[in-house]
Order: structure tokens, then C-alpha cells, then sequence
């Protein structure tokens, strides 16, 4: 990462932009400045107002920040009008339309008293869709003493060019039902699965692979290694595992080569050696551990593909010191190749946080998942290529991939509207049918199995995430293909309810049956719109009215506190529909696409397959980071009577902010009907006695569970813990969130469930 420190220093009121401004000011002409208050920021986090005064002394959980709207595109110069009294360990992002530069907060002197104005940089300033400045303190770092803010002052060079603008609301969203904008609620209808459950054991599964066509492996978080023959599992009883080591570090990869066993273990790549040949593994080799290291709970080993005599795995950034002063061992959140003899160790790329999954692709790309978080607005698959960087940042020693503009992901997973905490990739083998090559992924709060379809456009993947399934007990989190195509899925769980975690844990064999399932399929990028190939025919004569497709874009905003802002989110226009010749295709022409930007399709659901099917799910997510050039989609007209239907596709009901607001931020820790998650329940919450604990002091005490205790839970998410809860296991919501989705949220909780 490069950092733009800049002194702040006086602006004298005699500047020659001051001067014009005022001048224009008094004969009433347009102004080429525009004042940023303090005061109209959308969201302030747990900081505070003095009057027309900002003070911030918490960045966890704080996006300052504004829409602007500029007529035609210009350079403009930022300065903000601030006091501190002391020095500042580390620095302020400014994000101005995607575009980062690093404040290093100068003290203004004793008490604090004296306003200065520091110049942050000039940017350039597009003109149309509105733009998002960002103003970020340092995440996880509470000040005894405030940055003092009033405002920011943005000076073009063109009168009444620059206008301050409200937040844009989101687009309306047509009512939504499982598989169509909201979570599917069962499972695929071309798969069956089993429960290999032995209820007397609660077996957070942590890595699996095969060894050899009929032997299944896999580890625990509790350190254990289990082997069972995979022909003898049965529907019923409780399967015949046995177990072959202990001891074991909190384990979180597995990969077998000819047989010899791998794990990653907690800041250790291990070999497990049977040395007396008992079947019993006693010995382990320590392969590598060559990568600093604490003791921060957060810091793991995730992963293990073993290629050409190599293990690869990943490691994860702590949390504990992250949550006091940002700070984060050298070379944490990278991608590691370690050779499996030498143990030669090679860090290849940098920048992901909690990357809980590695798998192989099409075409032998190595892929990770990543969790939402500090840097990451959303979680997202990376295709990993040497030298890449993902984005996470700490303070110094900076990673040394460190870079201002990040590696994108080969696909954005939303959080909350697809995933929460994806866990390993899967490439799907031939034995799948029309989802061979396709990846598959668990996730450990979301649920159930979700798909991707990648292509390569100008020499970089990206692609589509799918639906898939849910309907299963457990929470995905590592996997196994037999060759038979058989997917065995190990389940785990975090917290501290020890039901909730013997629940959704453990060993699932899931089986593709070859069913035929109306869906959508893939998604290909053209030059003016989006293909979407179904996995059966539509009915003749269907898919070609544009009304029957409801299409958003945005992109996002990555910043140094917990997740980002979702920006240009608008409704996409829909110029036409094509069907293809077998009518499993359909080209939407698009009004615009633009690069690094997600595109969110709807199907409706009433839109009818061959032979009267209905869809499964109709759902995709698109990132387009780049668009193909000069490879249009083919636009026809529509045939006669094909646009004749008078019903409307999708019904826009309205007026239910606050429950997909739950849906995508709470629903997969809290429930709202009793069934236990990683969370407390909130049924029937309001009024309700609750015993939280203070984490700073320890002491606990009896609250009453009413709108400030929420809404302050969900701004400082540690500052009352429910008691059984630890810390840092709900993330600071509050970050990416407005005042009015906040109180929209807390109105949604106080009045759902009654009991």
C-alpha cells in the first residue's frame, strides 16, 4: 500500500479559492467550493455530535460519509477542518469515488481547541451517477481523546458545478420468496442426502479429503483425525468411524499425496506418519511453519490442495490485537506454497482476511473464499495468481503485495443475500450432468450449497453465483467427492450454545440423482448485455418480454472499518430479450455495463418452462470486472404475440425495509422462531429481561432488551454481551447501515415474534 501522508496546514482566508468563493457568495453567483458539514453524514457509527461537531474517537463500526453530484467532470481539491489534541497511531482513509488517499491526523495542540484545515489531495471528479466520499477513521481503535470534525471542502475550478446531494435510496426490490430474493428453504430437487450422524459424538468437521476410492479422512476442531470406509456407511445407526490420531492444533486443512496424510494446523503445516504401521498416525513432521505468528485465536491455517509436489494453504489475520490498535503480524492473510519434502516456503499473494476455503477450479485455478470484514464489502471467491492482493490492509509492516488498487475477485458474494461465512469451493466432476465444471460452495452461517459458473473474459475469470440448495441439517464447511461422485460435506459451527453446535455439525453424503431441474444454468458477459443459459428449454413462445427480468447493478466501496457501502446501486434498464433457436438461452440487452460492477438479475418466477415447469430459483449475481469487447450478444425481434401478456411479472409491494434488512444483516445468527443459530433468539425480544456482560469491566447485569438496547447493539456490537456470548462474534452492522435502516431494523425486531 502507498501512503499519502500530508502536514496539515493553515488554509489562509485569504486563498484565492476562499476569496473567489466569498466573492461569488456575495454577488450571489454560483460557488466552485461546496462545504461537506459534519452534519449530514448518513451515517456516523457509536461517534457523537456536539452541535454542528463530529466527535469521533471509534472507528469500528464508523463510514462517514456523503453523496456528492457533479454536471461535468472535474478536478477537485479536498481539505477537511478538524482539531486533535494528540497524535494518532495510525491514519484516516479518504475514499473519493473509489479512489483512496491516507490522512495522517496532525495534532492541532493542547485542549484541542484551535481549528485547522488540512488539504487531503486532489481527485478527479466524474460527472452523472452520484458520487460517494468517504471520510473513515482507523478500524478497532477507541481514542480517550476525539478528532474533532466539522466539515469537508471540496474546490473545482467550474461555479455551481458541485451539488450535495441525499443518500440514494435503494431501488425498489420486486416481493420476494424463497429462491427469488430471499434464501431457498429446500432442498435441490436433483439431490439426496444422509445424515451420517453418531449422535453420541458433536464433530465440528475442520478438513476431508479421500484416500484412495473407498477410505474417507477427515480432522476436527477439536484436533482428532476420523477414517471411515465409505462402503459402509448406512442410512441408519451411527456410522463406524474410527479414530487415528489426537492432539491435533485446531486443524482446518486436509490433502492426502500417495496416501501420506497433510494437515494444516493452527501456524503449522504437519505430516502425520504411522511409523509402526498400527494405523494409528503418532508421529508428525513439522513441513513448514516458516510465517510469523501470536497467540490471536483468529490466526489460522485454512486449506490444503497439494499440486506438483506442493502444499498450498492459506493463513487468516488475527482479530484480538486488530480489535485494539489494528495491529497484524508480518505476512498474515496470504496465500502459501510450502514443498512437501524441503519444506521450501513461498508466500505467492496477499491481502485476504478470514480466506476459510481453497479449492481447485476449472482448469486447475487455485480458488479462495473470503469473509466480509475490515477491506472486504462482501465476501467474494478470488482466483489466486502470483503476486495478487486482495485488499486487506493493516497498519505497518504492510504486506509486501501490498498495492493502492487491489486484485478484484473473480465473483462478489453478497453478504446476507448469499452468503455470510463461505467455507471450501468444490469443482463439480462430470458425474454432475449440466453442472459438471461448476463450483460449489458451504457456507458456516449463511447455510446450504451455493454455485458458481465461471468464464474467462480478456485473460481474467469472473462469472455468476447461483442458488443451489439449502434444506440441510448441517452447516457446510469442508468436502469430499468419492469417485463416484458422491459429495461427503462435513458440518461445523462456532459460539458457545453447545446444542446449536452438536446440531448443525457434522457428516452429510449428498448425491446428485441426474433430475432434471428448470433454472437458471450460466451466465456469459457480452459487449452490450448478459446471457443466461437455463438448464431446460423455456416454454415456446416465453422469455422474450424484457418485463419478465429485473436487473440492479452496483459496486462497492471497500473501507478500513467492518464491510462497505453498496455504491451506484440503481435499477438496470432492459432494452430487449432474445431467446435462442433451443430456447435454453435468453440475451438481455443491457442500457449500460460498467467495469468492476456487479449485475443483480431476478427471473420471475412465474416465467414457465417446457412441459409447463416451473423455476427452482431465479437468481444470479454477475461481476463484470471486465466487459468483452467487440462480442455483442445477438439482439432479434420478438415474435408475434410474444410481448401480448397483460399480468405483471413481479409485484413491488413496498414497505418492508426493516425485514430484508433482518434477512440480509441478521437472519443468519438470529432466528425469529425459536430454532437455536449462533446468536441469541430474538422472538419475542421487546421488553424482555436480558443479563449482558460489559467485556472491559467483566461485571454482568440485568438490562431490559428495549429499542436503545438494540440499536446499541448493533452500533457497538461488543460493549453488552449477551451473557454465553463471546466477543467479536456479531460484526458492527452499523457500519454499513444508515440512522433510518437502523431504526427501520430495530422497529422490524421489537415488533416480530411476538410470543
Amino acid at each position: 500500500m502507498i501512503r499519502i501522508t500530508l502536514l496539515p496546514y493553515l488554509v489562509s482566508l485569504l486563498s484565492l479559492g476562499t476569496v473567489a468563493a466569498a466573492r461569488s457568495a456575495e454577488e450571489g453567483l454560483p460557488s466552485t467550493s461546496l462545504d461537506l458539514p459534519a452534519t449530514a453524514v448518513f451515517s456516523k457509527g457509536p461517534n457523537r455530535f456536539v452541535g454542528d461537531v463530529l466527535e469521533i474517537t471509534r472507528g469500528r463500526g464508523a463510514t462517514i460519509g456523503w453523496y456528492v453530484r457533479a454536471t461535468t467532470e472535474e478536478e477537485v481539491r479536498v481539505s477537511v477542518e478538524y482539531t486533535c489534541e494528540k497524535p494518532l497511531n495510525q491514519a484516516y482513509q479518504l475514499s473519493f469515488d473509489g479512489q483512496d488517499r491516507f490522512w495522517e491526523v496532525a495534532p492541532t495542540g493542547t485542549g484541542g481547541a484551535a481549528w485547522e484545515m488540512a488539504e487531503l489531495g486532489t481527485f478527479r471528479l466524474r460527472a452523472g451517477l452520484p458520487v460517494l466520499i468517504l471520510l473513515v477513521p482507523p478500524s478497532g481503535t477507541t481514542y480517550g481523546h476525539p478528532v474533532r470534525f466539522r466539515r469537508l471542502v471540496l474546490e473545482g475550478a467550474t461555479p455551481g458545478n458541485l451539488s450535495l446531494i441525499t443518500a440514494p435510496e435503494d431501488p425498489a426490490a420486486p416481493d420476494a420468496s424463497p429462491g427469488f430474493g430471499e434464501k431457498l428453504s429446500s432442498r435441490h430437487p436433483a439431490l439426496e442426502s444422509v445424515d451420517l450422524r453418531d449422535e453420541s459424538l458433536t464433530l465440528r468437521i475442520s478438513g476431508m479429503a479421500m484416500r484412495g476410492p473407498d477410505e474417507l479422512l477427515f480432522t476436527t476442531w477439536d484436533g482428532d483425525l476420523y477414517r471411515v470406509e465409505t462402503g459402509s456407511l448406512r442410512e441408519e445407526g451411527p456410522p463406524p468411524f474410527r479414530k487415528i490420531a489426537r492432539g491435533l492444533s485446531e486443524p482446518m486443512g486436509l490433502a492426502i499425496f500417495e496416501e501420506r496424510i497433510f494437515v494444516t494446523e493452527k501456524n503449522e503445516a504437519t505430516e502425520l506418519i504411522d511409523g509402526d504401521g498400527d494405523g494409528f498416525f503418532e508421529t508428525y513432521r513439522c513441513v513448514s511453519h516458516a510465517w510469523p505468528s501470536t497467540m490471536d485465536y483468529h490466526e489460522y491455517l485454512f486449506g490444503a490442495v497439494i499440486r506438483d509436489d506442493h502444499l498450498y494453504f492459506s493463513n487468516s489475520v488475527g482479530m484480538a490485537a486488530r480489535g485494539k490498535d489494528n495491529y497484524q503480524a508480518p505476512m498474515r492473510g496470504s496465500v502459501v506454497k510450502v514443498h512437501l519434502e524441503s519444506g521450501a516456503t513461498e508466500f505467492i499473494a496477499g491481502g485476504l482476511r478470514t480466506p476459510d476455503g481453497m479449492g481447485e477450479g476449472p482448469g486447475g485455478a487455485l480458488l479462495v473464499t473470503d469473509n466480509q470484514g475490515e477491506w472486504l464489502p462482501a465476501n467474494k471467491l478470488v482466483h489466486v495468481t502470483e503476486g495478487a492482493f486482495f485488499n486487506f490492509r493493516s497498519i505497518p509492516p504492510l504486506h509486501p503485495f501490498d498495492r493502492p488498487v487491489a486484485t478484484p475477485p473473480a465473483v462478489w458474494l453478497p453478504q446476507g443475500e448469499i452468503a455470510a461465512s463461505p467455507t471450501e469451493p468444490v469443482l463439480l466432476p462430470d458425474s454432475w450432468g449440466p453442472y459438471a465444471g461448476h463450483i460449489i460452495f458451504g457456507d458456516s452461517a449463511y447455510g446450504g450449497l451455493q454455485r458458481v459458473f465461471l468464464e474467462e473474459v480478456g485473460g481474467e475469470l469472473q462469472g455468476a453465483v447461483f442458488r443451489f440448495s439449502q434444506g440441510f441439517q448441517h452447516l457446510f464447511h469442508r468436502f469430499a467427492l468419492a469417485p463416484n461422485g458422491d459429495l461427503y460435506a462435513g458440518g461445523i459451527a462456532r459460539g458457545k450454545d453447545a446444542d446449536f453446535i452438536h446440531r448443525v455439525s457434522g457428516l452429510t453424503r449428498i448425491r446428485y440423482t441426474g433430475a432434471t431441474v428448470f433454472e437458471p444454468l450460466a451466465a456469459r458477459l457480452r459487449s452490450n448485455g448478459l446471457e443466461i443459459e437455463f438448464s431446460a428449454p423455456l416454454a415456446g413462445g416465453e422469455g422474450w418480454n424484457p418485463a419478465a427480468y429485473h436487473v440492479a447493478h452496483w459496486g462497492y466501496q471497500a473501507t478500513q472499518t467492518y464491510g462497505g457501502q453498496k455504491v451506484r446501486h440503481r435499477t438496470g434498464g432492459i432494452r430487449s430479450a432474445t431467446v435462442s433457436a433451443d430456447r435454453r438461452r435468453v440475451f438481455l440487452e443491457l442500457d449500460e455495463l460498467v467495469p468492476g460492477e456487479v449485475v443483480h438479475v431476478r427471473v420471475s418466477p412465474s416465467l414457465p418452462g417446457e412441459g409447463g415447469k416451473t423455476l427452482h430459483a431465479g437468481e444470479l449475481w454477475y461481476t463484470a470486472n471486465r466487459i468483452p469487447e467487440r462480442n455483442p450478444g445477438r439482439v432479434l425481434p420478438p415474435p408475434a404475440g410474444a410481448l401480448a401478456g397483460t399480468a405483471a411479472y413481479f409485484q413491488f409491494s413496498g414497505g418492508d425495509t426493516g425485514r430484508l434488512l433482518f434477512q440480509s444483516y441478521c437472519a443468519a445468527c438470529h432466528s425469529l422462531d425459536d430454532v437455536k443459530l449462533a446468536g441469541p433468539v430474538l422472538r419475542g425480544i421487546a421488553g424482555t429481561k436480558r443479563l449482558v456482560r460489559d467485556p472491559a469491566t467483566g461485571e454482568t447485569r440485568e438490562i431490559e432488551a428495549d429499542a436503545a438496547y438494540l440499536r446499541q447493539s448493533i452500533l457497538e456490537p461488543n460493549s453488552l454481551l449477551a451473557e454465553g456470548y463471546p466477543e467479536n462474534l456479531m460484526p458492527p452492522i452499523g457500519a454499513i447501515l444508515s440512522e433510518e435502516q437502523i431504526d427501520e431494523l430495530v422497529e422490524f425486531i421489537m415488533q416480530s415474534g411476538e410470543r
